[in-house]
Formats: structure tokens, sequence, C-alpha cells
């Protein structure tokens, strides 16, 4: 009886997991794709060439 009891509760953790995990990952999907978008929006204003970093300036 104990063993049934610890393994429909071990189940029950692991789904649980599961969600979080899919969860988590579908906002990590969500926010690269949003930040992508933000990023090709902001270099179309800017004309796209403002793109420069510190080091390249001299």
């Amino acid at each position: 009886m104990n063993a049934a009891v610890f393994f429909g509760s071990f189940l029950s953790y692991l789904l649980l997991m599961v969600i979080i995990v899919f969860v988590a990952a579908l906002g990590f999907a969500l926010g690269r794709v949003l930040r992508k978008n933000k990023d090709a929006k902001n270099a179309s204003l800017s004309g796209g060439g403002e793109n420069v970093s510190a080091e390249t300036k001299g």
C-alpha cells in the first residue's frame, strides 16, 4: 500500500515539474521572439547602421 501511495505522489510531482518546465520554456521562447522583433523594429527606425559597439568606434 505504501509503495502505491509513493508512486502516485511521485507521478503527481513529476507531472507538476513537466508543466512548470513547459511554461518556463514557453516564456523563454516568447521573450526571445518579442526581443528580436523589438530589436528589428528599432534597427529599421534608426536606419540600421548605428549599431556600432564602443570597441569599433576607435
